[in-house]
């Protein structure tokens, strides 16, 4: 860790550091577990490219939202200016990657509607076609052709739905279980924006199996979706390997890490078997 990072930690918690270690979790942020004489807790540190990518005043708003639900691993800091994240260490926490429990799909569909059903916008949009056109700006070499991801964009345009407050990033690490709760963190993309796209968000990011894919969608849903919304999940599914392979090109660019090469190349076979 550079030290200027670590005076910075010492300097909000008023305590020298007595334990810090990475935790190697994250694509947009270092996440390290610090403890302190009085704190024992996962500390956030942005990337400096981040913020061509999230919004944070977005994020304290989702963040204040979602304060009295629980749903979120507690806050003991934020500064929306730099992105610094400081939350409660639960010691048993396991990513949804990590917990091989089988009610791990139930358990982050009652997530998603928890959050859903809060039925609260904060007034920011999460456009997802905005979002796009602002990362395809900045990639020089997409792997996804202008005709086809136009075509996607158009058939999303047409899509007229009610906004609710989404997080809009639920990969692996964001879903958490301990052995008390399920929690949902990190909202450095949440906004208001169709539940539908949430839904599609979970599937696209996790390698599911087909068996669960369909046990997610009945538990979320309670029900078979109708032909209807079975197509515009297909829209949003199309969408979601366009959008993020496109975001993968452009920090491959930003980064040439190889990571993203691997996620963009991910998404676009997604789309092409789609």
């Amino acid at each position: 860790m550079e030290k200027n990072v670590q005076l910075k930690i010492e300097t909000i918690l008023k305590e020298p550091i007595l334990f810090i270690e990475d935790t190697n979790k994250g694509l947009t942020n270092k996440n390290y577990h610090v403890q302190t004489e009085h704190y024992d807790v996962i500390v956030r540190i942005p990337h400096q490219d981040s913020s061509n990518i999230v919004y944070r005043d977005h994020e304290a708003l989702a963040l204040e939202c979602i304060k009295s639900t629980q749903l979120d691993v507690n806050t003991i800091y934020y500064n929306p200016e730099d992105g610094i994240k400081i939350t409660k260490y639960v010691p048993d926490l396991l990513t949804f990657k990590e917990y091989k429990g089988k009610d791990r799909i139930h358990r982050t569909a009652q997530l998603m509607k928890r959050l859903h059903s809060l039925n609260q916008c904060i007034g920011y949009e999460f456009n997802p076609i905005e979002r796009y056109l602002k990362y395809r700006k900045n990639v020089k070499q997409p792997m996804i052709e202008d005709t086809l991801s136009n075509s996607i964009v158009e058939t999303l345009k047409s899509i007229q739905r009610a906004h609710t407050l989404c997080h809009n990033d639920w990969v692996a690490g964001n879903i958490c279980f301990s052995q008390t709760k399920d929690y949902l963190i990190d909202y450095e993309y949440a906004g208001d924006n169709d539940p539908f796209f949430d839904v599609m968000s979970f599937i696209t990011e996790n390698e599911l199996t087909y068996q669960e894919k369909e046990e997610f969608i009945l538990s979320y849903f309670g029900r078979t979706p109708t032909s209807e919304e079975q197509v515009l999940l297909k829209t949003y599914e199309q969408f979601h390997n366009l959008l993020w392979c496109t975001w993968a090109c452009m920090m491959y660019e930003s980064r040439n890490e190889d990571v993203y090469r691997e996620i963009a190349l991910d998404k676009y076979n997604a789309l092409k078997k789609l």
